[in-house]
């Protein structure tokens, strides 16, 4: 009795969380546009900064094909190239905005994605990719799910 309640409670609580997650609307933090990007990381493309992510690429493809008007028009994000390229990655914001590691610990393991068009020393993210939309002549568009 107590093994199927168990379960029973286990299961309960597995599909409120599956639920809460398909249920919770993205939510688009910040956008960091093409010439506002990392030292260390070419400018190929334009970020999204979101919560709530979908977690299958299924359901973050559908919801870029939903939503994409809607961030044109708000945000100029895509970016073209002259040639139609463009690029769009989105990562998750996590707990925000933070300083950038100190670069003099001999162990520094934090992985951070910094915008340094930012006027404050609390500039650098979290490094959490989550898709890349990308549109070129070559390829056509792909879409990655990391």
């Amino acid at each position: 009795m107590n093994n199927r309640l168990i379960a029973g409670v286990i299961a309960a609580a597995a599909c409120g969380y599956v639920l809460w997650q398909y249920l919770t609307p993205v939510e688009i933090v910040d956008v960091h546009g093409k010439n506002m990007c990392s030292k260390m990381y070419d400018c190929h493309g334009d970020i999204l900064l979101v919560r709530h992510f979908p977690y299958l690429k299924n359901r973050q493809i559908a919801w870029w094909e939903a939503n994409k008007d809607m961030i044109q028009a708000k945000y100029g994000i895509p970016h073209k190239s002259e040639d139609g390229y463009y690029n769009v990655t989105i990562m998750g914001f996590g707990d925000g905005y933070r300083t950038e590691p100190d670069e003099s610990l001999l162990f520094s393991t934090d992985e951070v994605f910094c915008f340094y068009d930012m006027p404050t020393e609390v500039q650098c993210i979290d490094r959490n990719l989550l898709f890349d939309v990308d549109l070129s002549r070559n390829t056509g568009l792909t879409y990655e799910s990391y």
